[in-house]
């Protein structure tokens, strides 16, 4: 386990999946069960805070980041003036400075446009042969089990995917790829993820503002990664 300082209030820890064995914890716990895992949390930061800079009246969030090696534990401590979603807000751009390329197309102009096989973005022209059904799905998971089952029941499924932990509970947004499915196509998946998840009229600019994103575009291929 290692330790790095961002800043003056907030500790990064990589924990790799041997840690976790050997303090009998999964990373589907820390995802799925906040409240039971919160002592754990605090034992890692009475380990690595050795200078004792976190007091026990601070206001302590813990933020998680898996990865392919175990997870990252972000520990950060609020401010008087500062939010929990501000340093969720932080933590997610620190998340996306490290990778390789940042897709700067907005989500709402994503669901305009057509990924083709060259790599352009064409605009995406409904089927006139039948009615369109609409591509995107958004999903309230009753537990964090849940999106392992769907993820390994879209799996060769072309869809991009959000997972979102709002109010402590877990979201999930689809948007399938127009052009690999026909809409009779599209619609056998939606109602096969429904079976498992209730579909949620929850606003998506409430998501992208408030939430905490657990993985973004790309939700369901870490979960079969991780699981």
């Amino acid at each position: 386990m290692e330790m790095e300082r961002i800043n003056d209030n907030t500790i990064r820890v990589m924990i790799e999946n041997n840690d976790l064995k050997e303090r009998g914890i999964s990373i589907m716990e820390l995802l799925g069960n906040h409240d039971k895992i919160e002592s754990f949390f605090y034992s890692i930061l009475s380990e690595v805070d050795v200078d004792h800079d976190f007091s026990d009246d601070d206001q302590v969030t813990f933020q998680i980041l898996p990865n392919k090696n175990g997870l990252e534990l972000f520990i950060s401590r609020l401010n008087e003036d500062e939010q929990v979603g501000d340093v969720i807000n932080n933590l997610m751009s620190y998340a996306k400075n490290k990778q390789d390329s940042v897709d700067d197309v907005s989500e709402e102009r994503r669901s305009q446009l057509q990924q083709s096989d060259d790599g352009e973005a064409h605009p995406m022209i409904a089927d006139k042969q039948t009615e369109p059904v609409s591509n995107i799905l958004t999903l309230k998971l009753p537990n964090f089990e849940t999106i392992i089952t769907i993820s390994q029941l879209l799996r060769g499924v072309t869809v991009e995917s959000d997972l979102y932990r709002y109010d402590k509970i877990f979201y999930l947004t689809l948007r399938f790829r127009n052009d690999d499915l026909t809409s009779d196509m599209l619609a056998d998946h939606k109602a096969q993820v429904i079976e498992f998840a209730e579909e949620s009229n929850q606003d998506m600019d409430v998501l992208r503002e408030h939430a905490e994103i657990v993985f973004q575009d790309n939700a369901l291929e870490e979960i079969n990664r991780i699981f």
